[in-house]
């Protein structure tokens, strides 16, 4: 009995792809039986040749899409992972189908039969995920950071971070609970080391946990991601990163500029009569004019005017002066809120896109005030102008207007390193997705941080 349970567990996740496929297969056959109410031969028999074929993109595109990882997944992120399986499924069936040309394959059935395996996938899928939440064994999670008082608003982010995972015990640990750290890594199965702990200290809890089955999770100091993408070099015998300026080839920039060129002029076409209504309901909600133009810094230090719909009062700055926007910041108005927290106060950038002032993804512009003071606290501050600023980017999607400036600057050297056209349709559609289910993300959670609210404080007093 022993035995067999271990080789379960071992071998769990064949036996699932084997049910997802029989199930992929079995949607055909139930399509059939639903519109010719049994299997006829003459367009069943092109069904039985594309079957290899079918198997084959199915087991690709389950691996793609990470069907058989249920690793900090919910229902929407489950049914999401096989609504793009079947749908590229659904596209690779028909033109197998005219390969082999299976012209008497209905086309009744290619249609319907991409439903008929969300339905049976997802039912499964969901049911193996909420197996998985009831026999899953409560976590000991563990939070080294600098200091545990002002880091304190790390434990909101974990327990977003986790889903639906059950948490024994979350410790948060400073520098000055090290002994207590190293005793007890033994017995934790998450561990998390923010960005500042010293390399010694973060180089032994690594070595520590990579050898027992701990699941680590290392906020990277700005210098270190620089190593991203670093190639491997041989000095002679003895290996090397060579880490490259930050910044984008020739070949690279060409091909950007002519994407953004193309999607911003496309954009800005269609949504043309959108903007329209959106510029008229500003001018009916609020005085003043749809539109605020305001001094932005883009790549290599240079200024420009970026154009917004205006979402604050027409006099917001006359009193405060320079002021970094807050989640719930008192100067937006009704409409404002609404378009801030579906970005579409940002539409308008297209037109800045097409100038060329900046480009469709990359590091958000930020006003010269700003920028000076960032530099003062984070002198790696300026490498994000090694590039166009952007319309949206990885600090869009997954942060928030109360991010601090650290963690959105990681975010901007994380996507200049990784750069690809590839990428940026990525995060276009990740943005539009965000626009159009804006609870999907975590920053709702954030809202009412204690760090966050301090900071906005600090900096109205002009002490970022």
């Amino acid at each position: 009995m022993t035995h067999v349970m271990k080789s379960l567990k071992r071998f769990y996740k064949i036996y699932i792809l084997l049910i997802d496929l029989a199930l992929i297969l079995l949607a055909y056959v139930i399509t059939f039986y639903v519109r010719y109410k049994g299997l006829p031969t003459y367009n069943f028999t092109p069904f039985l040749r594309s079957i290899p074929y079918i198997l084959i993109a199915s087991v690709i595109y389950i691996d793609l899409f990470k069907v058989l990882s249920f690793f900090r997944k919910n229902v929407y992120d489950v049914l999401k992972s096989i609504g793009l399986t079947v749908a590229l499924l659904g596209i690779t069936t028909i033109a197998v189908a005219y390969m082999l040309q299976g012209f008497s394959f209905p086309r009744l059935i290619l249609l319907i039969t991409p439903v008929v395996q969300f339905i049976l996938l997802g039912v499964f899928n969901i049911f193996l995920l909420n197996l998985k939440n009831r026999i899953s064994k409560e976590k000991k999670i563990m939070v080294v950071c600098e200091d545990r008082y002002r880091d304190r608003g790390i434990t909101d982010k974990i327990r977003v971070f986790t889903k639906n995972d059950k948490i024994e015990k979350l410790m948060v640990l400073d520098l000055s609970q090290q002994k207590v750290v190293m005793r007890r890594l033994g017995v934790m199965d998450e561990v998390y080391i923010s960005a500042n702990i010293p390399a010694e200290l973060k180089a032994e809890i690594i070595k520590r946990c990579m050898g027992g089955k701990q699941v680590i999770y290392v906020v990277p100091h700005l210098f270190e991601i620089s190593l991203i993408n670093a190639k491997v070099m041989q000095l002679d015998d003895t290996p090397a990163f060579l880490v490259d300026t930050l910044g984008l080839r020739a070949e690279q920039a060409f091909v950007k500029r002519l994407f953004d060129i193309v999607a911003s002029l496309t954009g800005i076409i269609i949504l043309s009569p959108f903007m329209l209504i959106i510029a008229l309901l500003i001018r009916l909600t609020s005085s003043g004019p749809a539109l605020f133009k305001q001094e932005r810094m883009t790549k290599g230090n240079k200024t420009f005017y970026v154009i917004k719909f205006r979402t604050m009062r027409q006099d917001a700055e006359e009193v405060t002066g320079p002021v970094l926007s807050e989640e719930k910041d008192p100067r937006v108005t009704p409409i404002g809120r609404l378009l801030r927290r579906t970005r579409v106060d940002e539409i308008p950038q297209l037109f800045n896109v097409l100038k060329g002032d900046m480009s469709l993804v990359g590091p958000r512009p930020e006003r010269p005030f700003f920028v000076e003071q960032f530099i003062n606290k984070l002198p790696e501050y300026e490498h994000r102008f090694a590039v166009k600023a952007g319309i949206t980017g990885y600090a869009q999607i997954y942060g928030n207007y109360s991010t601090p400036p650290e963690d959105k600057l990681r975010y901007d050297l994380m996507y200049i390193r990784n750069y690809s056209l590839l990428l940026d349709i990525k995060l276009i559609v990740n943005t539009l997705r965000v626009i159009f289910t804006p609870g999907s993300t975590y920053r709702k959670h954030n809202e009412a941080s204690e760090e966050n609210d301090s900071r906005n404080r600090n900096v109205k007093k002009g002490i970022v």
